[in-house]
């Protein structure tokens, strides 16, 4: 979609701000504004598509549009244009400001209770959409959106289906009460039981359908159930939402914030840009051990991309400046993979706040991913070529071997973009001087090897990374 740019607007209503994730399928997410109602809204897009394609499509969000369940994300609108003999299709949906269930458990699992009371929430969500003849296709924790103030809100309504016909890839092959019986194992133990998603790390002990036997915690009746959803013993979403009334079930509590966590964060942002880096890794030593390690980051720190922060322009020691003045569009890259790592906290690289980050996937085995693919990262289209001739990285540990690459064409490959610069076993906080300054449109921050975070765990964070005149 190189024609496709910030600021292009769509049915003469819907003017596209930031692309914030690329799939696998070549679906792209916008935030946009719809300009008649002047409020932010998610925007689809696919293109290449054959006019049955694009009906097919069309179809799916108008079948899902009839739902009427507040719980899932709403269509709004959708339209086609043609583009070079085939066609474009764009389906607008309301903006949810919320962390995605994802970047929850990447942080610990939900107390039995109150995963109860979540999954029965969208479990009743799925029954609604069946009566209405709909279904979801591909339910896992990404599709999950956990706003401040408000009930769990579903996404990818009909989507998912709808895009395996049109492209001709695989579906899942779980229906949604299956799905839900895997959300229900990942919120109690942290980990995902079935194929064809890979955001949280995949069962570790057990045979996968008993969470009790990853986590000790979790209660007989919870661990019956969940095991007889992923086996396909409930007929359907009803049977086990009202199987999972039986169950202890708990409202998530409201968020709480200490009072000195906002003057903590304002010296750390402060501290990024005007304090040497070993400062920097000394003010936030503390929050960074009892937080990431323990896995008890305030839940306000792990927000979608509506509500980040705005980069400041700032000046920064030796006369470098921030080459943005607002966000660049920004994406996670993993063409060996499923398309994405950590989509919806991918904006938090480069909020300004080092308090917060986007991360990988957890790997095993190696620092090498695995031996699962060659590397992941983060792409950022600035919009235009710009003059960049260093670079500054806040990482979560220090040791991973990195790449800067840039180019001015969107990429598929991370050798599509040229090398620039390189840090093997980059420190914590990094100044990456390019070979020479460098004039590009795309900089991909690629990731080709991990640090160490537990007795066979590798990951990595990406507090900030900004890019610098």
């Amino acid at each position: 979609m190189q024609d496709v740019e910030a600021g292009a607007l769509l049915g003469g209503r819907y003017r596209l701000d930031r692309h914030s994730h690329i799939g696998r399928s070549g679906l792209l997410l916008w935030r946009a504004t719809d300009e008649i109602l002047e409020r932010p809204v998610a925007v689809h897009l696919l293109e290449g598509l054959t006019k049955a394609q694009a009906k097919e499509l069309t179809a799916a969000a108008a079948r899902a549009g009839a739902v009427p369940e507040a719980r899932w994300v709403r269509v709004l609108d959708v339209g086609t244009e043609d583009v070079e003999r085939r066609q474009r299709v764009w389906i607008i949906n309301e903006w949810v400001d919320g962390q995605s269930l994802t970047a929850l458990l990447r942080r610990e699992p939900l107390k039995p209770a109150v995963a109860t009371e979540l999954i029965t929430s969208c479990a009743e969500a799925v029954v609604a959409a069946e009566a209405a003849g709909a279904r979801h296709g591909a339910l896992h924790p990404d599709e999950v959106l956990l706003p401040v103030d408000g009930a769990a809100r579903l996404t990818g309504l009909e989507l998912h289906h709808a895009l395996a016909v049109a492209t001709g890839r695989d579906e899942p092959g779980y229906d949604d009460t299956r799905g839900l019986g895997a959300l229900l194992f990942a919120a109690v133990t942290g980990r995902w039981p079935l194929p064809g998603w890979s955001g949280l790390p995949a069962v570790s002990r057990g045979d996968g359908y008993h969470p009790r036997q990853q986590r000790g915690s979790v209660g007989r009746d919870l661990d019956d159930i969940t095991a007889r959803a992923l086996l396909g013993q409930f007929p359907d979403a009803s049977a086990l939402a009202t199987a999972l009334a039986t169950l202890p079930s708990q409202p998530p509590l409201p968020p709480v914030e200490d009072v000195d966590e906002p003057r903590y964060r304002a010296v750390r942002r402060a501290a990024w840009w005007v304090v040497p880096p070993v400062l920097v890794t000394a003010i936030g030593i503390a929050g960074w051990v009892t937080g990431r390690d323990l896995g008890q980051v305030p839940g306000a720190d792990r927000t979608s991309a509506s509500t980040f922060r705005q980069p400041s322009h700032h000046s920064h020691r030796g006369g470098n400046r921030l080459v943005w003045s607002t966000p660049p569009g920004i994406t996670s890259f993993d063409p060996a993979g499923d398309g994405s790592e950590d989509p919806g906290g991918v904006g938090l690289a480069i909020d300004d706040d080092p308090t917060t980050a986007w991360t990988t996937d957890t790997y095993h085995g190696s620092r090498n991913f695995g031996g699962l693919k060659p590397g992941v990262g983060l792409l950022l289209d600035l919009g235009r070529p710009k003059r960049v001739s260093a670079a500054r990285l806040l990482l979560s540990a220090a040791g991973a071997d990195i790449e800067l690459r840039a180019g001015d064409a969107p990429p598929q490959q991370a050798s599509d973009l040229a090398v620039v610069g390189t840090a093997a076993g980059a420190a914590q906080s990094s100044r990456l001087t390019l070979k020479a300054p460098t004039t590009a449109r795309y900089w991909l921050l690629w990731i080709t090897s991990l640090p160490k975070t537990g007795s066979d765990d590798y990951s990595l964070g990406v507090d900030e990374i900004a890019l610098l005149s």
